[in-house]
């Protein structure tokens, strides 16, 4: 991997050095628009910027060629996407999960719509609403303190973002999708506005994005490979084998609405804006799973196939519908006095909100000996007298989830800044910002069971069409027998609770409970910063205090009684930063950083809530959160080296390290002779999130991009955009020893061919994430991963006229699947999921 990277360096350089070489002889006049005008603001952003930050900006016209924001940033260096269902939705910075990342919307704190997490889903967020979209690695004193990976901002667009005094830009576009020809994928948006007023001084502007996507994926999903289950005869070729095998048919609509307006006046001495976003994510999904589990493996000498003794076929129905929302509002300005100094002003409400009602029954037989075939990584599993009809599967369980989340929150901040008289922009800054936050979850899932044998049924007169699950190389897999939604829904309706659906109370109660919790958390901070200009360098120094103050309650559940409980807990973090800039020359910035910054706990490790249980005369075992947690700290060391050699080209390199305490784990331990809810026990088991010793990440990012212009003719529109980033990183688990961090993949890179000349844009791009540890187990062998994700798509644009544009964009062209294995063994696969090929066409016009 070192000599891979060497070997790009230098090839990066001799391109880089080339281009200078060269560009004495373009003309400085031509006027850039389109991708390279894109690409040119985003480097002038990073250029400029006091800490060190990369930026995706939108076109001119207003469209992102990806599905949402998170796709947009996953070509930024050092950024890793995890994907769901075929779509970017969690991103990691520089191998740090996706919870402890920081997001705003114009530099106010978003919160979150989901549960019990900090990790946004950016797929809620319509990227034709923003101007861009900010990711800073290394936070000034004026940035929150939350994000230890980064902070990811999003700028919405204004009237005073486009050249003429009016705007009017519209984009449609309609796909085909390879695995679901019935249903075309729509997307579209529209942005009007302009600058009015006898000098512009007056901005409006507004926008709307709306996309629909009903889609199908097809996967297989095995689960706990096991490398000690015993081989009755020879032994298991891949040194384990899983307890089952599940072939899953998920049908899904997803729309996306988005809605942002912004109003602004610029006057002589004062700036004031008036800026709202409205978004929302609606899933409504469809999922058939048929499910085979099998033990006692009788193996072939090759130990690849084999007979199972024992088995039971399942097939399950879930009907699962999300709604989650955003709505933000904002307001604040901008006074200038005199040439000196000028005060920052601003306030926001944000209320997230997120509705998940869900639907599931499931079905159970025998269907007796199981052949088993692990010649091909995804192997198969089939009953060696065929799979049981309708009649042979009994009901067993259904479960109704009504769950709901609500997110209010008001921030306030104010900033003053003044110039000093030396150097071209020196200052000092001061500053504070308030944030109160209340959330809240309310979980409920309802479980009932069979009834008696008299009242029993089977899935007769309730199944439907059987599914051709087709996992792409010719591999398919037969779902059968499938359930008819509307005639399991028709069936059960009207029957729950009664003998054929009988409450399991004891369940309900448990799933009522103990995921609630009800938080108010309020973050004061206050800052001191000063850039010091001194010519060739340039030094910013600041440091930050943030107060946090935290009210959590929730349920324990003890012998069937729920009672309330709570905790709270105040911590105060100091965060200082310093960055020195040397620019040697007008086309060079080199920066050494450090800095600290926290990524407080989850809301579900703090909440207080949970079980207790007496287990034998004198012992208990509780199993709770805990609002005491400390959050994560981490100091973090960075370097970088960028040269821009040409407008729009950038050839850069860059080193971190970030040494992170208090990691946040999920602990057991025993405590003698001690007390719990004023009663003494002989021994307690506690099963608690505590906080751990450490962790460290170091890696290296490296970014070449550049239009070919010094070549002849046509080949002068030809461009690339590359990137790549090496990462390790050691978390200590106190259970498990040494282990990776979550989400971290230890290679990323990507790399972008674009080409624009006269009236042809066009780009195929390729990313490959790497393979990253999702979660630790109690034994090594129980630990998943994410297997390596690459993404290739391509893009064509031809404009009509100079205010018509028609394109077409294919996504996914390899159709690359998502995989996820476990315990390092990349053949242990416990997901393999396909999505297939989408093609999009649309029509863009721009006043």
């Amino acid at each position: 991997m070192q000599k891979s990277l060497l070997v790009s360096v230098s090839l990066l350089a001799v391109l880089g050095a080339h281009a200078a070489s060269a560009q004495e002889a373009v003309d400085e006049e031509i006027v850039i628009t389109g991708q390279r005008a894109q690409q040119q603001r985003s480097i002038e952003e990073k250029r400029e910027a006091l800490g060190i930050m990369d930026v995706a900006a939108a076109d001119e016209i207003g469209q992102l060629p990806d599905k949402n924001v998170a796709e947009v940033i996953e070509r930024l260096p050092g950024v890793g996407v995890q994907y769901d269902q075929g779509e970017g939705r969690y991103v990691a910075v520089r191998g740090v999960p996706s919870d402890l990342n920081g997001y705003t919307l114009n530099g106010f704190e978003i919160g979150n719509p989901d549960g019990g997490t900090r990790k946004l889903p950016l797929d809620i967020i319509s990227g034709q609403l923003l101007n861009r979209v900010e990711v800073s690695k290394v936070k000034t004193a004026d940035l929150i303190g939350q994000g230890i990976g980064g902070t990811i901002n999003l700028v919405p667009q204004t009237a005073f973002d486009f050249e003429k005094p009016f705007t009017l830009s519209a984009n449609a576009q309609i796909g085909y999708q390879e695995l679901r020809k019935s249903d075309q994928p729509i997307r579209g948006d529209i942005t009007v506005g302009g600058r009015f007023g006898a000098d512009e001084q007056f901005g409006i502007l507004l926008g709307a994005s709306y996309s629909d996507r009903t889609y199908t994926s097809y996967g297989i999903y095995p689960d706990d490979w096991n490398p000690e289950a015993a081989a009755v005869a020879g032994a298991p070729a891949r040194g384990a084998v899983p307890t089952n095998i599940k072939f899953t048919d998920y049908r899904l609509k997803r729309e996306r609405i988005g809605v942002s307006g912004s109003l602004d006046w610029r006057g002589d001495s004062t700036d004031l804006y008036l800026r709202g976003v409205y978004s929302k994510f609606t899933e409504d999904e469809y999922r058939q799973r048929y499910r085979l589990d099998f033990s006692n493996i009788t193996w072939d000498a090759n130990g690849l196939t084999g007979l199972a003794a024992t088995s039971e076929q399942r097939s399950d129905l879930r009907l699962e519908y999300k709604e989650k929302s955003i709505l933000a509002f904002m307001a604040g300005g901008t006074t200038r006095i005199g040439e000196d100094w000028t005060i920052d002003y601003g306030a926001a409400r944000i209320h997230n909100e997120v509705i998940e009602p869900n639907e599931s029954w499931q079905f159970r037989g025998n269907p007796g000996a199981v052949a088993v075939d692990f010649t091909d990584k995804l192997y198969t599993a089939a009953p060696v007298n065929g799979p049981l009809a309708p009649a042979a599967l009994g009901f067993r369980t259904y479960t109704a989830q009504d769950e709901s989340g609500e997110e209010d929150t008001w921030q306030f901040r104010a900033d003053v800044k003044r110039a000093l008289a030396f150097g071209n922009d020196s200052f000092v800054k001061a500053g504070g910002n308030v944030r109160l936050t209340d959330k809240s979850f309310d979980g409920r899932n309802d479980s009932y069971g069979r009834g008696t044998a008299p009242n029993r049924f089977t899935l007769a007169g309730l199944s439907g069409d059987d599914v051709n699950v087709k996992m792409g190389g010719g591999l398919s897999y037969f779902l059968t027998p499938s359930i008819d939604s509307d005639l399991i829904r028709a069936y059960t309706d009207g029957k729950l609770g009664g003998p054929q659906f009988v409450l399991n109370e004891s369940t309900s109660l448990s799933n009522a409970t103990l995921s609630d919790f009800s938080l108010d958390e309020d973050v004061y901070a206050g800052y001191a910063m000063a850039n010091l200009d001194f010519g060739a360098i340039a030094v910013t120094a600041g440091l930050r205090v943030e107060r946090t103050k935290l009210g959590i309650s929730g349920f324990l559940l003890q012998d069937g009684v729920v009672t309330a409980t709570s905790g709270t807990r105040k911590y105060t973090n100091w965060l200082p930063s310093l960055v020195v800039r040397i620019t040697p020359s007008d086309d060079t910035v080199f920066r050494i950083a450090y800095s600290r910054s926290i990524g407080r706990p989850q809301y579900s490790d703090l909440s207080p809530g949970g079980t207790v249980d007496l287990s034998d005369e004198g012992e208990l075992s509780v199993s709770t959160g805990n609002p005491a947690l400390k959050p994560y700290a981490a100091d973090a060391l960075d370097a970088t080296a960028e040269w821009y050699f040409a407008p729009g080209g950038i050839l850069s390199f860059g080193a971190f390290a970030k040494f992170i305490k208090d990691p946040i784990f999920s602990q057991s331990y025993t405590i003698t002779d001690g007390t719990f809810g004023g009663v003494t026990y002989d021994r307690i088991y506690f099963t608690q999130t505590l906080n751990a010793d450490e962790g460290d990440i170091v890696g290296l990012e490296a970014a070449y991009q550049q239009q070919f212009s010094f070549l002849p003719g046509l080949l002068s529109g030809f461009g690339v955009n590359l990137n790549l980033t090496l990462v390790d990183a050691n978390l200590k688990n106190p259970d498990r020893g040494t282990t990776n961090f979550p989400e971290q993949s230890k290679l990323l890179w990507g790399a972008q061919l674009f080409y624009q000349k006269g009236i042809v844009e066009a780009s195929v791009a390729y990313h490959h994430t790497g393979r990253a540890l999702l979660s630790v187990g109690n034994v090594a062998y129980n630990d998943q991963f994410n297997d390596d994700l690459r993404r290739l798509d391509a893009k064509v644009a031809i404009d009509i006229t100079p205010n018509v544009r028609v394109f077409a964009e294919g996504q996914n062209l390899t159709d690359e699947p998502t995989r996820q294995y476990q315990g390092g063994v990349r053949n242990w696969v416990t997901q393999n999921e396909r999505y297939g090929r989408t093609f999009y066409a649309g029509v863009s016009l721009r006043w």
